[in-house]
């Protein structure tokens, strides 16, 4: 049966911080499919940038050139570690969605759970390898599901995670306010978008971290010719 993947990525940086320690990439696979790869750099500020585009940069090539989802992780992972002599870490996401397997694989190395959203219910889903460059024997988990409609995700990143959590009474309820999305959002931008906004208003307007939301969404097919369709909206202040 034929499906449409839509993807919806809404994300902003650290109050009074000039750029994202965040890194999002979008690429085509060799075989078919794409891969979205999310990584978060440790900390924030220009510093956390570089290492989230070192990070980013490595897992794209070797996607690029083939290298299974896992293995790009792994090796991602032995190079920064390599690289930073384990001092330094980052959270990396990888999303695909393969058609030469009909599959969506999540590839994960964070500490922060994804959200699976089924026939409206949203379920954290904390099975991950944790963050990468640390540690030497360190994996990430890959979880698989078919590509059919009807599934729906979303990856976020620990500054929307922990929302609120400086604060008294504003705590962040993930799952809930993923679910919660999803019925009042028409589209997976607008779904994407009201998340980002709800951690924001957690943290009191003042975003205690860089944020990141990625929504994934398996809808219904189309039998017209299809058009793919990417768009970019980026505000640049002085």
């Amino acid at each position: 049966m034929p499906v449409t993947i839509e993807l919806a990525v809404a994300k902003t940086h650290k109050y009074a911080s000039r750029e994202s320690g965040d890194t999002v990439e979008i690429i085509e696979r060799p075989r078919g499919g794409f891969s979205t790869v999310i990584a978060d750099g440790q900390g924030s500020g220009p510093g956390a940038k570089a290492l989230s585009l070192l990070v980013a940069g490595r897992a794209v090539a070797l996607l690029n050139e083939g290298v299974r989802d896992g293995a790009a992780a792994r090796a991602t992972h032995d190079f920064l570690f390599a690289h930073r002599s384990g001092k330094v870490s980052a959270a990396l996401d990888i999303v695909s969605v393969d058609l030469s397997t009909r599959s969506v694989l999540f590839t994960r190395n964070s500490e922060v759970p994804m959200v699976l959203v089924q026939d409206g219910v949203a379920q954290e889903v904390d099975d991950s390898g944790g963050r990468i460059g640390l540690y030497h024997h360190t994996r990430p988990r890959v979880l698989e599901f078919p590509c059919s409609e009807g599934i729906s995700a979303v990856i976020v990143t620990d500054g929307v995670a922990g929302a609120g959590s400086r604060k008294k009474g504003k705590e962040f309820d993930l799952a809930g306010t993923v679910e919660a999305s999803f019925r009042t959002g028409r589209t997976p931008q607008e779904i994407a978008d009201r998340i980002l906004e709800t951690a924001v208003d957690a943290d009191g307007g003042r975003p205690a971290d860089d944020m990141t939301v990625l929504v994934v969404y398996l809808g219904p097919g189309v039998a017209s010719q299809p058009i793919r369709r990417i768009n970019y909206s980026i505000p640049l202040r002085e």
